[in-house]
Formats: structure tokens, C-alpha cells, sequence
């Protein structure tokens, strides 16, 4: 048992029957993501970073992006919905559509890849990272790495506010560097 299913256990059943698909859809999504609570919530998390809470309350359920202008930045919400800055509301037994959820965390991502100062990410859809690296006043500053979807590695190199400097580095899928 991890600390979500004790917390989805707590709660009454019409909340659990609601969340339970949430989660293993969140799952389904963000593979590699962390489950953990934030804010003393059920949430799923890439490098450190909350990207999709869930929670269930007397009369609804709801989900938390973690961020106050990702449910403006997302069309196509469900009628049945109810949205704030920063809280989409839904009835006990409905699911949030997979398309919706896939939206949600696309945006919550590109949110959290936006650094323009310090360590930078870059995600695939799944949550994955793609990039890594330091960002100086808008622009690429130091080591960087680039990783395929299956996380190996695939290349390495260094940058002088936004210019390629030092030698870089590709890799097979083995690890083996080429070339």
C-alpha cells in the first residue's frame, strides 16, 4: 500500500469509485511520474514538480493542475464541469475525458519547462524528460542533455548564452558513444 491508496481507502465510497479510474488514467499518462500528496493531496509529480492532484469532497470530486492558468489555457472543458483558476470541478461518478486529462498535463509541462533563470526540463507527453539543463536570461547557459523516449541517453554538449561551446557528445541506445 503507497500513501494514494491509504488516502483513496479514507475516503467514502462514491469519492474512491470516482478517483480510483482518475489515478490509474493519471497512471496511464504519466508513467513515470511520481504519486505523492502536495498540499495533503493525492498528486502525481516530474522532477520534483506537481503536475496533476486529485481530491474528493462531499459533493463533487476535483482535480488541481497545480498552477492558477492552466484551466483557462485548455478548450474543450466538459459542460458537466466546473472550473476556477485553479480547480476543475466534477459530479461523483463521472470521469474526466482521457483527451481533457491529456490536455491538462500537456499544459501543466510546458508550464514547468518555461524557466528562463536555473534548471530547465523539457518533457515528452508521457512526463518523461527529453532535456536537461541551465537556462541564463532566456537562454541556454551549461551543460545540457537530451534523452530519447525510452530515457536512455542520447546526447550531451555545452552552451555560452545560447551558443554551442565544447565538445558534445551523441550515444547509442547502449550507451556506447558514437561517432
Amino acid at each position: 500500500m503507497t500513501v494514494i491508496d491509504d488516502y483513496l481507502a479514507a475516503l467514502p465510497d462514491a469519492q474512491r469509485e470516482t478517483l480510483e479510474p482518475l489515478r490509474d488514467t493519471l497512471r496511464e499518462l504519466l508513467p513515470t511520474a511520481e504519486e505523492r500528496l502536495s498540499y495533503g493531496m493525492p498528486c502525481f509529480a516530474v522532477e520534483g514538480k506537481a503536475v496533476a492532484g486529485f481530491d474528493g469532497f462531499k459533493e463533487h470530486c476535483s482535480y488541481f493542475p497545480h498552477s492558477g492558468s492552466v484551466l483557462a489555457k485548455v478548450s474543450g472543458l466538459p459542460a458537466w464541469t466546473d472550473a476556477t483558476a485553479g480547480t476543475l470541478r466534477f459530479p461523483l461518478g463521472k470521469r474526466l475525458p482521457k483527451t481533457v486529462l491529456r490536455k491538462l498535463i500537456r499544459v501543466r509541462l510546458d508550464e514547468i519547462s518555461a524557466v528562463r533563470n536555473g534548471k530547465r526540463f523539457e518533457f515528452f507527453d508521457d512526463g518523461t524528460v527529453k532535456a536537461a539543463g541551465s537556462m541564463k536570461d532566456g537562454e541556454l547557459h551549461g551543460a545540457w542533455r537530451w534523452y530519447r523516449r525510452d530515457g536512455t541517453l542520447m546526447r550531451t554538449g555545452s552552451f555560452r548564452r545560447g551558443e554551442q561551446v565544447g565538445d558534445w557528445q551523441t550515444f547509442d541506445r547502449d550507451g556506447h558513444p558514437v561517432g
